[in-house]
């Protein structure tokens, strides 16, 4: 019954990709291997990736991402408002300080420039579920490297707003990433849950990733 899984990391690269605006210069935050790159469809003239593993930025390179390898919970190696927009998707949970790496985010960022943020969702039933009526802390990543794929911290919406917030960002988007309900007796009851909680509790505790668009408050 409560089998359902968080939306996989591919659907959030992609839900990233589409919230991202149009930009002269994106830097990609934990880049990995430059993925999100192919999904851009040209909203961004220039494309600058860093993250803190040599093998992913030589893999993000051969993307066309201009890819710099640094520590991620130390500053960042780029000018003050150097730029138009940046992903940080599923990156929050690894770093040891996330208050740091996003005030570094925000110290990046022009006035009103975009932030998209991904990071999976605590408070996702399933999680809760787990917890509750087996005892376990849930597993939040797939990763099979490290304990629970090396994830440090775990968020929700809530947290996620007041980090940006304390960050120096003023308007603040949340989204909830689903996956596709079947068409069984218990799909069909949890849609009906969903339509009764509405959009606010529906993000809450039916989406496994917290989902955010945050603007840089103007100087």
């Amino acid at each position: 019954m409560f089998g359902d899984r968080p939306a996989a990391p591919a659907d959030r690269l992609r839900a990233g990709a589409d919230l991202l605006p149009q930009a002269g210069r994106l830097l990609d935050v934990g880049c990995g291997d430059g993925s999100l790159a192919a999904l851009l469809s040209g909203k961004a003239k220039l494309v600058l990736g860093v993250d803190g593993t040599w093998g992913f930025c030589r893999q993000a390179r051969t993307r066309g991402v201009l890819a710099q390898c640094a520590d991620l919970d130390g500053r960042l190696p780029y000018r003050d408002e150097a730029f138009d927009a940046i992903a940080c998707l599923d990156v929050l949970e690894h770093v040891v300080d996330p208050r740091h790496l996003l005030r570094e985010i925000g110290r990046l960022l022009r006035p009103r420039g975009v932030l998209v943020l991904t990071t999976p969702n605590i408070r996702f039933y399933p999680f809760l579920a787990r917890l509750l009526l087996r005892g376990k802390f849930p597993r939040t990543s797939g990763d099979p490297l490290g304990y629970d794929g090396g994830h440090l911290h775990y968020f929700t919406f809530a947290d996620v707003r007041q980090l940006l917030r304390e960050a120096g960002f003023g308007s603040v988007e949340e989204f909830g990433l689903y996956r596709w309900t079947s068409l069984s007796a218990w799909g069909r009851m949890k849609e009906a849950i969903k339509a009764l909680l509405g959009d606010r509790l529906k993000r809450e505790f039916f989406s496994g990733a917290v989902v955010v668009r945050a603007s840089r408050s103007a100087a």
